[in-house]
């Protein structure tokens, strides 16, 4: 997947420079627009692909995105990178692309999803009544995966990401309230 953020981290460079270019002669709402239509989007295109990369190529698109806030709000490299991204309430990228999953994996559950996608997850139902049952899980894929790229699965993923979410969040009625209730969660980790 190196190729790939090197490629995506490049295209959302030449996007950051364009829009620098232009920036003065724009106020913020304007540029956050053109942010999240030339870097935003391209960071997260496929971005569920890439749970579970290490430190360093995650570290590399949120050096753009990064830039990306500062460009939005004129800041200086000096600033706090957190605070301005806290202000945007932008996620960093590594839970963004939690967020991600969560979001695919509760649609898969209340049949938002295409039926490939639900298929990978099951919800998990113990043979006798237990406290966990009311506890909205899913259980553990089939198969536990012995390699990187297993553990990098969709079904992997989401069997994580989704049990570690607060039983408010996993039960929430609808998907606008569990965006927001998720958002919330990952800005409080």
């Amino acid at each position: 997947m190196t190729q790939h953020v090197n490629n995506v981290c490049g295209n959302a460079t030449h996007a950051i420079r364009c829009i620098g270019r232009i920036r003065h002669y724009l106020d913020q709402a304007t540029t956050e627009k053109l942010v999240h239509a030339y870097v935003t989007s391209r960071l997260d295109q496929c971005n569920s692909l890439l749970y579970g990369l290490p430190d360093e190529e995650i570290a590399k698109m949120q050096r753009v995105q990064n830039t990306a806030a500062r460009l939005v709000t004129r800041a200086k490299k000096q600033d706090s990178i957190s605070k301005i991204m806290r202000d945007l309430h932008w996620l960093p990228i590594r839970k963004r692309i939690a967020f991600k999953i969560s979001l695919l994996t509760f649609k898969a559950l209340h049949g938002q999803a295409p039926p490939y996608i639900s298929e990978l997850i099951t919800p998990y139902t113990p043979y006798r009544t237990l406290r966990s049952s009311t506890q909205n899980l899913l259980k553990a894929p089939h198969r536990r995966p012995r390699t990187a790229y297993g553990r990098r699965s969709f079904a992997e993923a989401a069997y994580k990401e989704w049990n570690n979410l607060p039983l408010h969040v996993r039960l929430a009625p609808s998907i606008n309230v569990f965006k927001t209730q998720l958002k919330t969660f990952l800005f409080n980790q």
